[in-house]
């Protein structure tokens, strides 16, 4: 049976991704001639709406909702089929209604919200064998991928481990399994983000591929000087 050639795109945080990272996702996904794109959850930031403490210079409710619903039509253009291993981030907004006591029945969903018909939103999925899910309540450690294949018996790929890129094979007489870490898009240098500015381990932009069932990371070159670094992408702050 012919194996799906799939592309994994790493959590986005719109509307505060890298500048150039969409653009990277769409170059990686026509080199390697993937006819499958999965997104590895936390489409959406919602910081406004946390349960962590604001930042005061941070956008409001609507003015978030606002910008990511832009944004995340100009990924839904260049992905327009695609699964969704939504994240703890999506969830936000069903977590702080079930605070106030109303149900999930009463909400939009995921793709109701964001006009995104053509998503599948998922808990997790199993292509080619390989279990696909986002990652929360997995574990970390410096290998969350593997240290999760090795508890499932079974190949997986994560997300939500933003400092986390890479892939760990385990192999027996009978079976080769991997787990895959793929980094993420996010633009850790804006005020949503600036809990995490004592960590000298920053994000790593990068994406994933599994063509033929062998996978792979490839890390966005964002670097000065080269080719997807800010300065070459319009409104990016340098």
């Amino acid at each position: 049976m012919a194996q799906h050639n799939v592309i994994v795109i790493g959590d986005l945080h719109l509307p505060y991704t890298r500048p150039g990272y969409l653009q990277f996702c769409k170059d990686t996904k026509r080199k390697y001639k993937c006819d499958t794109v999965v997104f590895m959850g936390d489409i959406a930031d919602l910081h406004a709406v946390s349960y962590h403490e604001k930042h005061p210079d941070a956008d409001g409710p609507t003015q978030e909702m606002r910008r990511t619903k832009a944004t995340v039509s100009e990924w839904y253009r260049a992905f327009p089929t695609a699964t969704v291993t939504y994240g703890n981030h999506d969830r936000l907004i069903i977590r702080k209604a079930a605070t106030s006591s109303i149900s999930e029945l009463a909400l939009k969903t995921f793709s109701e919200m964001w006009g995104t018909p053509g998503w599948n939103w998922v808990r997790s999925v199993t292509i080619d064998g390989v279990l696909y899910i986002h990652g929360d309540g997995c574990g970390g450690g410096i290998h969350p991928a593997y240290n999760t294949m090795r508890k499932m018996a079974q190949s997986v790929v994560l997300g939500h481990h933003h400092t986390c890129a890479g892939v760990k094979f385990l192999c027996n007489p009978e079976r080769r399994l991997f787990g895959m870490d793929v980094g993420c898009g996010v633009d850790w240098r804006t005020v949503q983000f600036l809990y995490q500015d004592r960590n000298p381990c920053k994000p790593i932009m990068s994406v994933g591929t599994v063509i033929g069932g062998v996978p792979q990371i490839h890390v966005m070159p964002c670097g000065k000087g080269e080719s997807y670094h800010d300065s070459m992408f319009k409104g990016a702050k340098n």
